[in-house]
């Protein structure tokens, strides 16, 4: 008996030297002290248990750049250590393994491993791939900014990619929900914007769709539109979108697999669809999309019909109340040409414009400079000035009476001789100013900022648009895009122009930009369908990781142009 109690006192002491040892181990765990300009893994995991607590480190992305400096700084502030902005071993220390107070002045112990708990806006691991994060792009990064933004969480714009802004919109609307607020959005957080957007009726009348559940005017009893009970987006699948693409194809819209997967062919079908047909063409396939889609009067993608709603002003409006007296139909032997539209016939038309002296270039692409010039000249012809070239515009253009541009009106049509010109800055008083450290932190979306092409000295005006990892833009007037086309030789392209960029400082700074609309953009009368982007100085290497490709071209050729204004080259 003797025996085995002294057996079980060597066992606990044996237990009680493993836990002092254990304990001394952890609580001798030094840290390596992380600052500005570390880079990796420890960043990482620094920014993460930051964010956990309510510490704003502008991004999870392994940088230890400004955010996560200030971050620190509140954070060594609101646990009694000096605020340095570095996480030397006692900042880390109290990080991991103490009690800490949160950004709302809660306490919270060992921050690190909050995100993914049970309680956290997802259901699934950051590993998951359908969890949007810090650092993606693409269609359904766009999707989940416009519903933040709809719900009333500004992610700084809806540009498609996944930054600083639309993080924090996350975070904001996971702990507006009582979810963890870790940034990431799972599926339980995308499952519950879903909830929201059809709680608050997503697809208002005044957008082709209406959310699941919700009603529209217009919309169908037709048998096509049974099962037809939600908003079909980016990424969806089922028989719903098997239903869609059967029909579309059945219109002609759509080329793809039938395989019931809502992806880039189906969205990009369906905006076809509702452009033809009169609905707002963003892409989404809702209950007033599916109404015209199964009826009766549907706009098949090989007719010449334009768009079918009624009271249309357009000229190529079917309704018999059209103020212009044009008709879509093809009676005069000429054919509706629109927006998007390429080949012969929209060149032939831009070469008699271009005779009457209006603003375009005979490229046969149907793009914003030529929606202009058809709107300019059907102002000074007496049409309803939609941009759309109808038989009645076409019939007119090509009569022989029709009226050339009036060189003394700014509405879309050739610029009077000097408009634009301008000296600009002297090249010594252009800066080299870095994107994030030193230009996006002083600007803000709304703020106008010129440009300055020396290569032409033509000088116009941008309105910021959303800023990302560079600043999408818009020309504030009609005339600025007149002038922008100007000095990009009145065509469309994607290659880098380097241009001086005068912030609202009054501060000029080297970037580059093109000027091909795309996607979303917030001024409607100038001429330019949707945004163009300016790119400023950025890290190579960083670059390289996000922006491999469009964004490290724009970035050679900032460099090429600062060296040859200074002798300098820049890594």
């Amino acid at each position: 008996m003797t025996r085995r109690c002294n057996i079980k006192r060597l066992l606990a002491l044996a237990m009680l030297v493993v836990l002092l040892f254990t304990g001394t181990a952890t609580a001798a765990t030094r840290y390596a002290t992380l600052e500005f300009g570390s880079r990796g893994s420890d960043v990482l995991k620094l920014q993460k248990a930051l964010l956990a607590l309510g510490y704003d480190p502008n991004g999870t992305d392994g940088k230890f750049g400004r955010g996560t400096e200030n971050a620190v700084k509140q954070y060594q502030a609101a646990n009694g250590l000096v605020a340095d902005g570095k996480a030397g071993n006692l900042t880390l220390t109290r990080l991991y393994h103490g009690e800490s107070v949160s950004a709302n002045g809660g306490s919270s112990s060992g921050a690190v491993g909050s995100t993914g708990s049970s309680s956290s806006g997802n259901t699934t691991t950051s590993t998951n791939p359908n969890t949007l994060k810090y650092g993606d792009s693409g269609s359904r990064v766009s999707e989940l900014q416009a519903a933040l933004l709809k719900l009333g969480f500004d992610p700084n714009g809806v540009d498609g990619r996944f930054g600083a802004g639309t993080q924090r919109a996350v975070i904001n609307f996971q702990k507006a929900n009582g979810l963890t607020a870790d940034g990431l959005a799972g599926s339980r957080t995308l499952q519950l914007i879903d909830q929201k957007l059809a709680a608050l009726g997503s697809g208002s009348s005044s957008s082709g769709n209406t959310s699941s559940g919700s009603s529209s005017s217009g919309s169908s009893s037709s048998s096509g539109t049974s099962g037809l009970n939600r908003t079909l987006r980016n990424g969806y699948t089922g028989s719903d979108v098997l239903t869609v693409q059967t029909r579309l194809k059945e219109l002609g819209y759509y080329t793809g697999s039938l395989d019931g997967v809502y992806g880039s062919g189906s969205i990009a079908a369906v905006k076809n669809f509702q452009q033809r047909n009169g609905l707002t063409a963003d892409g989404l396939a809702g209950t007033r999309t599916f109404a015209v889609l199964f009826s009766s009067s549907v706009v098949a993608a090989g007719s010449s019909s334009g768009s079918p709603s009624s009271g249309s002003t357009s000229d190529n409006s079917s309704s018999s109340g059209s103020t212009s007296g044009d008709s879509s139909s093809s009676s005069n032997g000429y054919t509706t040409l629109r927006y998007g539209d390429k080949g012969d016939a929209v060149k032939q038309m831009q070469k008699a414009l271009k005779e009457l002296k209006y603003n375009v270039s005979p490229d046969g692409d149907y793009g914003a400079l030529t929606q202009a010039a058809v709107a300019a000249f059907q102002r000074r012809n007496g049409l309803t000035a939609d941009g759309v070239a109808g038989p009645k515009t076409l019939e007119v253009l090509y009569s022989g009476n029709a009226k050339e541009a009036d060189p003394n009106a700014d509405s879309g049509m050739a610029l009077p001789e000097g408009t634009g010109s301008a000296s600009g800055p002297s090249t010594s008083s252009v800066k080299l100013l870095h994107w994030f450290n030193d230009v996006k932190p002083t600007i803000r979306a709304g703020q106008t900022v010129t440009i300055f092409d020396p290569a032409t000295n033509l000088q116009w005006t941008l309105r910021l648009y959303s800023l990302g990892r560079h600043a999408d833009s818009e020309p504030l007037t009609l005339t600025d895009t007149q002038i922008m086309y100007k000095a990009f030789g009145n065509t469309n392209t994607w290659t880098p122009k380097p241009v001086y960029v005068k912030l609202p400082s009054g501060t000029w700074t080297l970037a580059s930009m093109h000027n091909v609309p795309h996607l979303s953009g917030s001024i409607k009368d100038n001429g330019f369908d949707g945004h163009l982007c300016v790119h400023f100085l950025r890290d190579m290497d960083e670059c390289s990781k996000n922006d491999p490709n469009y964004g490290v071209q724009n970035q050679n050729a900032i460099r090429k142009k600062w060296k040859q204004m200074t002798g300098i080259t820049v890594d």
